[in-house]
């Protein structure tokens, strides 16, 4: 039984994330982006160049040479250890990637060629960080924040949980997510997370949403918002973090 049957027969208090299924941009920043809402955008980048081009050997024979980080857990922030793409896809097996670059508007990423730039949700010009992923099954990323993000998954499938730990807006949810910190350090896994701390999450915090995203899904994660992931297969996708 997966962990979100588990929930809803013990959780009810958790929030299924809005589907929101249409190109409406000024309805996705009215609903959702301007009262920092997370939202699964769903099917949104299903026409996207990259949903038909991608797989291992287009990665390494288009951008093998990208700098990426080899992560053994759950808080790939922390890893040191790096190679590049072509060595992590030909050589390595049983642990994830990350690239953690900033995005350069006038000479952006090759990734970026495979993204649908006139789109209805964020623009070139905003995009602060890009993070290319790829990361195996029962991997995934232990709560943490970032700014706006927009995580589109280009295969696999993920399980999301989400609550406002904005420091300003929301002090409890923040105080949860230091001590979640400090418990689940460098080492640790998100299975383990998802395990012991999920179940009983609602009664610390007022609102937690939660969304299973398939290939072709946008995740919209609003700034100062806590989440963590956890990977039923194999994933491989794109993230770009925004300045608004």
């Amino acid at each position: 039984m997966g962990i979100f049957n588990f929930l809803k027969s013990n959780q009810k208090e958790m929030i299924t994330l809005d589907e929101f299924d249409n190109q409406d941009g000024a309805l996705f920043l009215s609903n959702y982006k301007i009262p920092r809402v997370p939202v699964l955008l769903k099917g949104a980048a299903n026409k996207w160049p990259l949903m038909s081009k991608w797989d291992k050997d287009y990665i390494v024979n288009n951008m093998g040479g990208y700098v990426c980080k080899i992560i053994e857990d759950s808080r790939p922030a922390y890893s040191k250890e790096q190679t590049t793409l072509k060595f992590y896809f030909e050589k390595l097996k049983d642990v994830s990637t990350l690239t953690l670059d900033p995005f350069n508007p006038k000479k952006p990423p090759l990734f970026y060629k495979d993204i649908e730039a006139s789109n209805s949700f964020f623009k070139t010009t905003d995009i602060q960080r890009f993070f290319f992923f790829h990361s195996v099954k029962d991997a995934g990323t232990l709560p943490h924040i970032h700014g706006n993000a927009f995580n589109i998954l280009q295969s696999g499938t993920k399980e999301w949980v989400f609550y406002d730990a904005s420091e300003n807006n929301n002090p409890k949810g923040y105080k949860l997510l230091k001590d979640f910190n400090k418990k689940y350090t460098i080492g640790t896994h998100a299975k383990d997370w998802f395990k012991k701390e999920v179940p009983k999450l609602t009664r610390k915090h007022d609102k937690v949403y939660c969304c299973t995203q398939e290939a072709g899904d946008i995740v919209f994660i609003p700034n100062g918002y806590c989440h963590a992931v956890l990977n039923k297969s194999e994933v491989m996708g794109i993230v770009f973090e925004t300045s608004s």
